[in-house]
């Protein structure tokens, strides 16, 4: 069967450090037909130049776009699939760089969702550091609009090996079909980073577009190399963009933002009584969620 053409796209914003993992991964797939786009949000550290060097030494072709400002990761996904698109690519594979793919991760996802005759298709990943599982298949709630990685720190021992329609996943490594986003449109790029991901997946639901997990693909993530699990900028965009999405989707939005509020000053204040300074900046955070 002829392999069909991919364009992989990946944004960069800091991401030097992790590159080298990310050129090396690619080189070594057994899946040839792609061609990879990076998009450099005006990284302040070496992250471009360093991605042009590594690409020099590779057989596949890459196409760079450098940002002048960053524009968020939504934007920067967006730039790169709609080159690909342009490029007549059959599929777009979202991709982090701050991963390590298997020699075959893009090979078993591709035919798997064939086999599936399916439109999204996402991997096993594994934790970078142990081996464990970060994402063994995903589920959202409307009721408590939060989602939930299935098996996350659990350890690989077989359980998470069934394949599955999912209700969320992350875009870290996430393969499309074309006619997804003639269905349902591209990423919104208003929530700049975080929950970006959770709107796509959505809007794909709501459109019966089904998400398969396919575990018989396999890889490795090494989380929040790049914005800090829980730093500030962390705590600002989780919350302000959970507050923009229930704004968007919910038709009890008033309901919801008062549960939230009340959430703010019981859960989270307790949680981080030892950081006020955190505390504010969810708050303000969430009220400004309210109002995009």
């Amino acid at each position: 069967m002829e392999e069909k053409k991919i364009g992989i796209v990946t944004v960069l914003y800091n991401s030097e450090k992790v590159l080298d993992d990310f050129f090396d991964s690619l080189k070594r797939q057994t899946y040839k037909n792609f061609i990879l786009y990076v998009v450099d949000n005006a990284s302040p550290d070496n992250s471009l130049e360093k991605a042009r060097k590594l690409a020099a030494d590779c057989e596949f072709e890459t196409k760079f776009i450098a940002n002048k400002e960053n524009f968020g990761v939504a934007k920067g996904n967006n730039q790169g699939i709609i080159n690909a698109l342009y490029d007549e690519c059959d599929y777009i594979l979202l991709s982090n760089n701050d991963v390590v793919l298997y020699e075959d991760t893009i090979s078993k996802l591709y035919d798997a969702l064939e086999n599936e005759n399916g439109l999204i298709g996402v991997p096993k990943i594994l934790i970078y550091d142990n081996k464990n599982i970060w994402f063994g298949g995903g589920k959202f709630s409307k009721i408590t609009y939060k989602s939930k990685h299935i098996g996350f720190d659990k350890q690989d021992d077989g359980s998470f090996n069934q394949k599955k329609i999912i209700t969320y996943s992350p875009t870290c490594f996430m393969l499309i079909h074309k006619s997804v986003f003639e269905k349902i449109g591209l990423m919104d790029e208003s929530y700049f980073v975080y929950w970006d991901d959770t709107d796509f997946v959505y809007r794909a639901l709501q459109n019966k577009v089904k998400i398969f997990y396919l575990p018989s693909a396999c890889m490795e993530h090494k989380e929040s190399v790049c914005t800090g699990k829980h730093s500030d900028f962390f705590y600002k965009f989780i919350y302000r963009n959970r507050e923009k999405f229930i704004n968007k989707h919910s038709k009890i939005a008033g309901l919801r933002h008062f549960v939230d509020f009340v959430y703010l000053n019981t859960v989270m204040r307790f949680k981080m009584r030892n950081n006020i300074n955190q505390w504010k900046i969810v708050g303000t955070a969430m009220k400004e969620g309210c109002c995009l």
